[in-house]
């Protein structure tokens, strides 16, 4: 690991930041509403590129283009933040470096979040959007990428186009450090042996993520735990974790489920790194990696 990255890790650590995620369900809901109270939707008034809003049941995706015309080719793009809170200005940031640099048109999806609706609004609201996407561009030209819970999301609205929909699958997926919720004496103690070393999150999180995700409702397991849903025909995906982050524990039993299905995967494991490290740039493991996934979507 580089020193820029140790030194940032410390002064982590050192914030509690980590001490939001040790909050009950409650607080840490009503944290993410003033949070997102902070973040309307708002269409970037710069010129460096073409905005479109496409909405879907008062949803929006914003499409980012390099030219008036549609591209031949394009990326949904899934952020993470748990389900309950939306993007921030690094995602915006992300999301034209991926326009400019893949030329193409980005979907930058300002999905529903778990606040007040369960995951399998979100699920529906995805399909929807990729259904839509289906009309300006064939599946071969397709990509999705998603991180943390747009990780989730992304492999969970195929799972859920496996379960009750009938569209052509993505070229393929770059999943950043995707995580369910505990099924397995196997998740739970990697999880635990990863706490001390985890500088963001913490294992208690996902205990308290189903009732979050579900509100109660009667979902199909794959929502909440993507490991026991239907991969049959998935397209290649790119998982990419940190192995000092507690979601680490996931990877795994996403591995044993691809192998089932015989759908194609790469694992790309940063060592020592944390949750999502690929999306943070200011040091250079997570510079090149980054870089690597550009290469991948191009």
């Amino acid at each position: 690991m580089s020193f820029t990255y140790k030194f940032a890790e410390t002064l982590v650590k050192l914030s509690g930041a980590k001490k939001l995620f040790l909050l009950p369900e409650d607080k840490i809901l009503n944290y993410a509403r003033k949070t997102n109270a902070k973040h309307p939707f708002t269409v970037p008034t710069d010129k460096d590129f073409i905005y479109e809003v496409e909405e879907i049941d008062g949803y929006k995706n914003l499409v980012v283009k390099n030219n008036e015309e549609k591209a031949g080719s394009a990326i949904l793009f899934l952020y993470g933040g748990g389900n309950i809170t939306c993007p921030d200005k690094r995602d915006l940031q992300f999301v034209k470096r991926l326009a400019k640099e893949t030329k193409k048109d980005v979907w930058f999806s300002h999905y529903p979040l778990c606040i007040d609706n369960s995951i399998k609004v979100t699920y529906e609201f995805l399909y929807k959007t990729y259904e839509n996407m289906l009309k300006y561009y064939s599946e071969e030209n397709i990509s999705f990428i998603g991180f943390s819970s747009g990780a989730v999301n992304a492999l969970g609205v195929l799972l859920y186009n496996n379960d009750v929909g009938n569209l052509p699958m993505p070229k393929l997926i770059v999943a950043v450090s995707p995580g369910a919720v505990f099924r397995t004496e196997r998740e739970k103690k990697m999880a635990e042996d990863l706490r001390d070393k985890d500088a963001i999150i913490a294992p208690d999180y996902l205990y308290n993520v189903e009732n979050i995700a579900t509100k109660g409702e009667d979902i199909p397991e794959y929502m909440i735990y993507g490991p026991a849903g239907d991969f049959s025909n998935f397209p290649m995906t790119h998982f990419y974790y940190g192995t000092h982050e507690v979601i680490y524990a996931f990877a795994n039993s996403f591995a044993d489920s691809y192998d089932k299905y015989k759908a194609p995967y790469k694992m790309h494991l940063g060592e020592g790194l944390c949750h999502c490290y690929p999306l943070l740039t200011f040091f250079p493991e997570g510079k090149a990696a980054q870089e690597e996934i550009i290469e991948i979507l191009k």
